[in-house]
């Protein structure tokens, strides 16, 4: 195999392709999917930690960069629900990854990171602000919002929606509205 050229990006996008096919995710895995030694990663990144947290950053990034085009000229509550719906649909999409995602534990050791969810948390609040303008009915939305995609994501992505008298998807949609209407008044 000849001599792969590597990169940040080609590293991350390899550890990536590797999470959504829920195989291992580590030096050694990835150095031999990219034809390289384990040895050649560390040019790029210290540790497996950093790598993965490269890896939220570069996730968080994209998905920012998609709702700000999916959500470009919108307001109200049809962008907030636009907005829950495109999280979700893409976080379901790439179940794996979102998995991975979520168990990474906060921290402030890499500035990437907290950049990407940042402009995440922008889009999200500057959507939320155009609905609820009283600070706490803008954190209560924030919060409900939050905690409505990420249960739905997780029950969904793990199959214990199996009902199918009501979709997933309508179930969803209509708890959120139904909530959004309440905070709202």
């Amino acid at each position: 195999m000849p001599r792969q050229i590597l990169s940040k990006e080609i590293i991350i996008k390899k550890s990536i392709e590797l999470i959504e096919d829920s195989k291992e995710n580590n030096f050694a895995a990835i150095a031999r999917n990219l034809g390289t030694q384990s040895q050649a990663l560390y040019n790029y990144f210290p540790n497996q930690i950093a790598l993965n947290y490269a890896i939220v950053a570069w996730t968080v990034e994209l998905l920012a960069n998609q709702l700000r085009q999916d959500l470009f000229g919108k307001a109200g509550l049809t962008a907030i629900i636009d907005f829950a719906m495109a999280f979700r649909e893409t976080a379901l999409k790439h179940f794996p990854l979102t998995q991975f995602v979520l168990k990474m534990p906060r921290t402030n050791k890499y500035p990437e990171v907290n950049s990407a969810f940042a402009e995440l948390k922008t889009i999200f609040n500057q959507i939320i602000g155009t609905k609820f303008t009283d600070p706490q009915k803008r954190l209560l939305a924030s919060r409900c919002i939050r905690d409505l995609a990420i249960g739905d994501i997780v029950n969904v992505g793990t199959g214990w929606f199996a009902d199918k008298s009501l979709s997933a998807d309508k179930s969803f949609r209509k708890l959120l509205k139904q909530s959004l209407h309440q905070l709202a008044e």
